[in-house]
């Protein structure tokens, strides 16, 4: 893993800095679907014992990023499924953004246009997908609620990890970088009503790319 080995640590925070590690893997693509997770590797390449390593699978298994199957594999979502956690994250993008409207900072709407500056036009598709993941992040954070911001993070799962690839045009690139800058405008002017519809629509309007690309009918 690129990041280095977890720092020594006792007990659950050890479980918890494993936990972390792995799953950024599987978020970020590093560990792609069907890959086999190996106790005694990940605990050899992080420099911890197996039991955080075990606890810190037993955690993602539980949170449907891996399976236990005569070990432990990265799990491969349905296309379905993902549509189904995009629903869930619309509506808590859309509250976020919302409470963000009202707390956000003057460094995070920097912040903001900083990454937005940086996805547009950007050619290589996994920078750009690591910086929109830093963006909704951003957005979730200056929401101020701890409720929410674990439910986000709970939720996140990202459609170009899977195993069936998902392409976006030129056009529909475009499209999200117009909206992501209608969101900063809007939360720049403290208009919670828009942000909340701004965050809402983009959240739904990449489920209709994905399941047009996939082949797939989403429920109204």
């Amino acid at each position: 893993m690129s990041d280095g080995p977890v720092r020594p640590a006792a007990g659950e925070h050890a479980a918890a800095a494993v936990h972390q590690r792995v799953r950024d893997g599987i978020l970020s693509g590093e560990f792609r679907p069907n890959r086999r997770l190996v106790e005694e590797e990940l605990a050899a390449e992080l420099k911890v014992s197996r039991t955080p390593v075990r606890e810190a699978l037993l955690r993602l298994r539980q949170e449907g990023l891996v399976l236990q199957n005569r070990g432990w594999l990265v799990r491969d979502h349905a296309p379905e499924e993902i549509l189904e956690y995009l629903e869930a994250r619309a509506e808590v993008e859309a509250v976020s953004a919302r409470l963000a409207a009202t707390r956000i900072t003057v460094e995070q709407l920097a912040e903001l246009e900083a990454l937005i500056g940086q996805m547009e036009g950007e050619p290589n598709r996994r920078l750009f997908n690591e910086i929109n993941g830093e963006f909704h992040d951003l957005v979730t954070e200056a929401g101020g609620n701890r409720v929410l911001a674990g439910f986000a993070r709970s939720s996140k799962i990202n459609y170009w990890t899977f195993s069936t690839p998902v392409l976006f045009t030129p056009d529909q690139d475009a499209v999200v970088d117009r909206e992501h800058r209608e969101l900063v405008t809007a939360l720049r002017g403290g208009d919670a009503a828009a942000a909340e519809r701004i965050a809402r629509d983009h959240v739904q309007h990449t489920a209709e790319i994905i399941a047009g690309s996939l082949g797939l009918q989403r429920h109204s």
